[in-house]
């Protein structure tokens, strides 16, 4: 019935800081912007599924520092990583755990974002 994730939702505080730091930071592209209403998507590789920004001042019933929100699939996490790190993110050590490797990184409203990579049996 269900065939994918059709948007993945992240609270931030201002959603035109967040499309400058996610493009330039992690090389989304963005597919269309709601400033008034404070809604932003982003395309994120394919573009199959939706990374949108949603300005919430509260940012969420949680701390956005105490957990991920989502996890970001990338083929080559040592690439991908120090890219980021090039860039200037606040990001963790790469870690493996099983047949998976991840680390963490935080975007400008302090949120913890998870990049994960496994080899896909696609």
């Amino acid at each position: 019935m269900f065939k994918r994730i059709d948007t993945v939702f992240l609270p931030v505080q201002d959603t035109k800081r967040s499309i400058e730091w996610f493009e330039e930071k992690c090389g989304f592209k963005l597919r269309w912007h709601d400033e008034e209403n404070g809604y932003a998507a982003m395309d994120i590789g394919n573009g199959e599924t939706a990374f949108t920004l949603v300005r919430n001042s509260q940012m969420g019933s949680s701390k956005p520092e105490e957990h991920e929100w989502f996890n970001l699939y990338t083929t080559d996490i040592h690439a991908t990583h120090h890219f980021m790190l090039d860039a200037g993110v606040d990001a963790t050590h790469v870690q493996t755990g099983g047949n998976v490797e991840f680390y963490q990184f935080k975007d400008i409203d302090g949120n913890t974002i998870g990049v994960c990579s496994f080899e896909d049996a696609a």
